[in-house]
């Protein structure tokens, strides 16, 4: 009975340590994550003929904070263009030729400049990322000089 009880032990065991050490591999986005792959996200749905790719409030949530998703579109209507291009029309090359500066990271705080390239235009945007307790998110955009 007792070497029973052991190898029950035993098993639970070692059926719980991988579940953890897995979870602890897993490491949060980095901001420039969560820039890169909003930015990659957001630019193909607009390639693809979605013309409001915020619609799909799951993915957007992945990468904006909460207020910034509730505030787009009234921003977005003030602005009188789309405030995550800073245009009313887009170019479908941003999609690949997009690029952005390192992030500078302080605190829970990070900024970097986003640079959207067709041709000689450049359209350059400004965003500001808090990390949450889910990890970085965009909570600011503003369109740079």
């Amino acid at each position: 009975m007792r070497t029973r009880f052991t190898a029950v032990c035993l098993l639970l065991l070692f059926l719980c340590i991988p579940t953890q050490s897995s979870a602890n591999q897993v490491s949060p986005a980095s901001p420039s994550d969560v820039v890169r792959q909003f930015y990659a996200w957001y630019l193909h749905s607009l390639n693809k003929n979605i013309p409001e790719p915020l619609k799909d409030k799951s993915t957007a949530l992945k990468y904006l904070t909460a207020q910034l998703y509730k505030n787009a579109p009234r921003l977005t209507r003030r602005m009188d263009a789309d405030i995550f291009i800073c245009a009313q029309d887009w170019f479908p090359e941003w999609e690949k030729n997009f690029t952005f500066s390192p992030p500078t990271v302080r605190g829970t705080t990070a900024t970097t400049v986003v640079t959207l390239s067709s041709g000689a235009d450049r359209i350059r945007i400004k965003v500001a990322m808090k990390k949450t307790n889910v990890g970085w998110r965009i909570d600011s955009v503003e369109c740079a000089n």
